[in-house]
């Protein structure tokens, strides 16, 4: 089955909130004002909370107390707000499919999210968006969730296969027919999100190989690695070493560098328990 067909025949596919919808079309006016945003999101007790929660966490560094949904939006920019709206409408899209640890799918997507944005920042990639990337690390596994929530007893037998040291998107071929990447892609497309996310989804396993090589694809593949570096407290000198070093080439990353801030690196995810509650 086409993998379009299967989200068209899906009876319970995970859908954006009205709301969040709403705010992601306010951010593509170029024209939209602080105040607007922030009344859009005084309509929903949840989101006015994870925007204060955010504002005032340590990564904004702050030293007085935000107590207004305006004061907040003002500091964090409309960048880092339509991260949080993003980020917003993927986790509450989801229920927890059965057996499956929803939470620690989510620390794991926002810590390599925030190695993505980390390695815009430190890197030579100026021309890359950093929260975009951010966005992209978010959704970049959302298709393996997905699969858990439609057709859990496959993707169990995936997760067995893979344990057993199978490659992932092999094994999800054979079994399912199409991979998680290329269903995480769909949805981001089914969601109407730009096309640089929904392509940097599907290309992340072989950014270099794209018909139009796409960056952030790029940055995910890089992101992944490093957040296996990270969890093994192992030295960023290792992923220079690795199969991904002609990604790091392409992308033009210096290894002295990374080298220099990678201590950063296991701070990343402190904070995002903020946009988890």
């Amino acid at each position: 089955m086409r993998v379009q067909q299967l989200l068209e025949q899906a009876s319970q596919l995970p859908s954006i909130p009205k709301l969040i919808q709403e705010l992601l079309q306010s951010f593509d006016d170029p024209n939209v004002d602080a105040g607007t945003i922030a009344s859009k999101l005084q309509l929903d007790q949840a989101m006015t909370a994870k925007v204060l929660r955010l504002a005032n966490s340590s990564f904004y560094g702050g030293t007085r107390k935000v107590s207004s949904v305006n004061d907040a939006v003002v500091l964090l920019g409309m960048d880092a707000l339509r991260t949080m709206v993003y980020a917003c409408g993927v986790t509450s899209a989801f229920k927890a499919p059965e057996g499956f640890d929803l939470n620690a799918f989510w620390r794991r997507s926002f810590m390599i999210a925030g190695l993505c944005r980390w390695l815009v920042r430190r890197g030579k990639l100026r021309s890359l968006n950093a929260e975009t990337a951010f966005t992209a690390g978010l959704m970049h596994d959302v298709g393996n969730l997905l699969m858990h929530t439609l057709d859990g007893e496959r993707m169990r037998e995936v997760d067995a296969a893979v344990a057993a040291g199978a490659p992932r998107g092999d094994t999800e071929q054979m079994i399912l027919g199409y991979t998680s990447v290329e269903i995480g892609g769909a949805l981001a497309s089914h969601w109407h999100f730009p096309d640089v996310l929904c392509e940097a989804v599907v290309n992340q396993v072989a950014p270099m190989a794209a018909k139009v090589p796409n960056e952030y694809a790029g940055v995910v593949h890089i992101a992944r690695i490093m957040h296996l570096l990270v969890m093994g407290k192992q030295p960023i000198d290792r992923l220079f070493d690795s199969a991904a070093s002609p990604v790091a080439s392409w992308l033009e990353l210096d290894q002295d560098t990374l080298s220099e801030h990678w201590a950063e690196a296991s701070e990343l995810g402190r904070d995002m328990d903020a946009l988890l509650a």
